[in-house]
């Protein structure tokens, strides 16, 4: 890693305890009294948009007015990030972003917003990422997969939705933590990815947990980075559980505004998100699109991306990952 983005991921770690106090103490007493809009970092229609008009919704019905999304897709989530960045800290433009938020600080050549620039309200939700295997590599658990793949150095693969993607991260962390190592095979996006694997053209992928659960008999799953087995998957158990504690890199969706934003309007966003992602007729259905309901405060969120971060730099200085 250059000199540039070791000063940018250290300004990043440095950076993440203070962003959740912005520096304009007063606020609005009238908010909300405009539209509410959720700048997502994603292509209208998929799962981010789905979930935030849900929650929108819910929004709009607790505070009496409408909420919107737009989204702004393209640069791993560094458009949406530097749109809401660069906005007026008012609580009306707020942020959906991703892990993309932080491994672009440290994969990147050049960035155009700090994590200085937002202020995190909430972890909305974690989006559990898997290690599926095709089912006729004929393994049935996770060390019997590392087994192989050490009996076979740089001869199993496994494929993700992109270079840098969370998928990516995940697999190299396996490669990492059990000292195997298998050749990365990126697509664009989930779909090609299981359609090769399926098809015997790739050994693993390293995807959602949705999706390498959806193919009974073709794909199995082995395990989920996450630090918990996700609801409506119980059977497949954790990295952690499965022997592996140092694989746990989930994907994650929460919520952030421009770190002007007064802090009693965050305060107010931190408490209303918390309730609508646990709502009994949310729940479910955000489960259904692969989103754990988590609703943390900015103080939890803050400590998991210092983490994060942390796990993503010790990744990327192994030089295997690169866009």
């Amino acid at each position: 890693m250059n000199t540039t983005r070791r000063q940018t991921l250290a300004t990043g770690l440095g950076l993440l305890g203070a962003v959740a106090l912005p520096r304009v103490s007063h606020a609005d007493p009238a908010y909300p009294n405009n539209v509410i809009k959720f700048i997502i970092p994603t292509q209208a229609g998929g799962g981010h948009d789905t979930m935030m008009r849900l929650i929108g919704n819910k929004l709009t019905e607790a505070w009496k007015q409408p909420s919107i999304v737009e989204s702004k897709a393209g640069a791993s989530g560094a458009i949406a990030a530097a749109t809401v960045a660069r906005a007026v800290p008012d609580g009306y433009t707020l942020l959906v972003n991703y892990s993309a938020l932080l491994s672009n600080l440290v994969l990147q050549p050049t960035q155009t917003y700090k994590l200085s620039e937002l202020a995190p309200i909430s972890m909305l939700a974690l989006t559990p990422i898997a290690i599926g295997v095709r089912e006729s590599l004929g393994v049935k658990t996770l060390q019997q997969f590392i087994q192989l793949c050490k009996s076979k150095p740089g001869k199993i693969s496994y494929g993700s939705y992109g270079p840098g993607s969370g998928g990516n991260f995940v697999g190299e962390l396996l490669n990492l933590s059990a000292g195997i190592d298998t050749v990365h095979v990126p697509y664009k996006g989930e779909a090609p990815a299981l359609q090769d694997l399926i098809g015997g053209q790739i050994d693993s992928a390293c995807v959602s947990l949705g999706g390498v659960s959806r193919y009974p008999g073709k794909v199995l799953p082995l395990a989920v980075a996450s630090a918990t087995r996700f609801p409506l998957y119980p059977d497949v158990p954790t990295f952690a559980e499965a022997g592996l504690p140092g694989v746990n890199m989930p994907g994650w969706a929460a919520l952030f505004a421009p770190a002007a934003t007064p802090r009693p309007i965050l305060d107010k966003l931190t408490a209303e998100m918390a309730r609508i992602v646990k709502l009994p007729d949310v729940a479910p259905k955000l489960l259904e699109l692969g989103f754990e309901p988590a609703g943390w405060g900015p103080d939890r969120l803050t400590t998991f991306m210092n983490e994060q971060l942390a796990l993503t730099k010790k990744l990327v200085d192994t030089g295997r990952i690169k866009l």
